[in-house]
C-alpha cells in the first residue's frame, strides 16, 4: 500500500470514529498533502510527533460536532496511475468538485487553486491523486 493510500486512509477511519487526532507515518508527500489540506481549512493542523521520528500527528477539523471532511477517495493507486490534461481538469474536474493533483511544474495543488496559477499559459496537467468530498 502507498504512503497516499495509508495518510488518506487513517484519516478517513479517524473520521468515522470521531477521533480527534490519528498518526501517520512523515513522508515528504504526506507532508505536501497535509499542508495543501491544512490550507484549504479540512484539517486544524498537524505536528511532528516527539516521542516517533518518523510520525505525524494529525488533528481532524469538526464543525457542530460533525466532521468537515466526509470521504478521501483515492483515484491514482501505484498499480494504475491516471494523469489528467490541462482541457480536462478546465471541463470535467474544476465543475465536479475538489480533485488533489500533483503537477512537476506546481507540484500538489487543488483545482480550487489550480485556477489561480498561471497553468493557463503553462498548459499544465498531472496526476489525479484524490478527490476531497465535504
Amino acid at each position: 500500500m502507498s504512503h497516499l493510500s495509508n495518510l488518506l486512509s487513517n484519516i478517513q477511519s479517524g473520521i468515522t470514529v470521531r477521533h480527534h487526532v490519528v498518526s501517520v507515518r512523515r513522508t515528504k508527500l504526506n507532508l505536501e498533502v497535509l499542508n495543501l489540506l491544512y490550507r484549504e481549512g479540512f484539517i486544524l493542523g498537524f505536528s511532528m510527533s516527539t516521542n516517533k521520528l518518523d510520525s505525524i500527528a494529525v488533528f481532524l477539523k469538526y464543525r457542530d460536532n460533525s466532521p468537515v471532511l466526509k470521504k478521501l477517495r483515492i483515484i491514482s493507486v501505484p498499480s494504475k496511475r491516471v494523469y489528467v490534461s490541462y482541457d480536462t481538469i478546465i471541463k470535467n474536474l474544476v465543475r465536479s468538485g475538489i480533485f488533489v493533483l500533483s503537477t512537476s511544474t506546481l507540484g500538489i495543488v487543488s483545482t480550487d487553486n489550480y485556477l489561480q496559477h498561471d497553468s493557463k499559459f503553462l498548459n499544465v496537467g498531472g496526476e489525479l491523486l484524490f478527490q476531497i468530498i465535504y
